[in-house]
């Protein structure tokens, strides 16, 4: 896959379209620092988006290989805290758990990482970080919400016009009711997913062939957002 970046405001810039599975990760910064939302591979890349800021954290969306790939070299390099939930946690020490051997993709171990929990809002760059746990594309996937950026970065939970899925089949149970706690928010953020074009959740309700149901259930308010 060609590697894209692309600047959305002065402090967000995402890095598209990465490795093998296209992939996606996205700097927030101010002048000096930086934090990575999803490590996807290659990252001697990830380095050089982040222009010499010193990187402060990864907030990793889940512990799937094609997001967590570079989390464990760049913790060791610049010695940065990697955050991911706990029930995700075991993926970053195991490539059974996040899929590596699965994939045939080469699996650096990320140890020693912070666990979060829903509700945390973790502060970098002076900026703060929301944690919304949205089970379902893997047990522990969490959102990361950050309201000055009016964004949420969703990993594999929600895509344009697509929702994540996983191995059991159950998918669709299983996250709909996470995505529904986004729509809870009562804001109509953009929204940052861990593969394809950015979205939003207006857009998303009315137009995404998965959420049917849930639009058919729930009425934003958008005009007072």
């Amino acid at each position: 896959m060609t590697e894209v970046i692309s600047e959305v405001t002065m402090s967000l810039k995402i890095i598209s379209d990465m490795g093998d599975f296209g992939s996606n990760a996205y700097v927030v910064s101010d002048d000096e620092s930086a934090v990575l939302i999803d490590a996807p591979c290659d990252p001697s890349r990830l380095l050089e988006a982040l222009e010499g800021k010193k990187l402060e954290a990864i907030l990793l969306t889940h512990g799937h290989i094609d997001h967590m790939y570079a989390a464990g070299e760049l913790k060791k390099t610049t010695g940065c805290d990697v955050y991911i939930s706990q029930e995700d946690a075991g993926m970053l020490e195991s490539p059974e758990l996040s899929l590596a051997n699965y994939f045939s993709e080469p699996f650096e171990r990320c140890s020693g990482a912070k666990l979060v929990h829903d509700g945390d809002k973790l502060t970098f760059c002076g900026m703060e970080f929301m944690v919304i746990s949205t089970p379902g594309h893997t047990k522990g996937s969490v959102c990361y919400v950050c309201k000055s950026e009016n964004a949420i970065f969703s990993g594999d939970t929600l895509f344009a016009g697509s929702i994540g899925r996983n191995f059991s089949g159950e998918t669709y149970k299983k996250i709909i009711p996470s995505i529904e706690r986004l729509y809870g928010l009562g804001v109509n953020y953009n929204v940052y997913p861990g593969h394809g074009e950015k979205t939003d959740l207006r857009t998303e309700l009315a137009y995404n062939p998965f959420l049917g149901e849930l639009s058919e259930r729930i009425k934003p308010d958008w005009s007072q957002k």
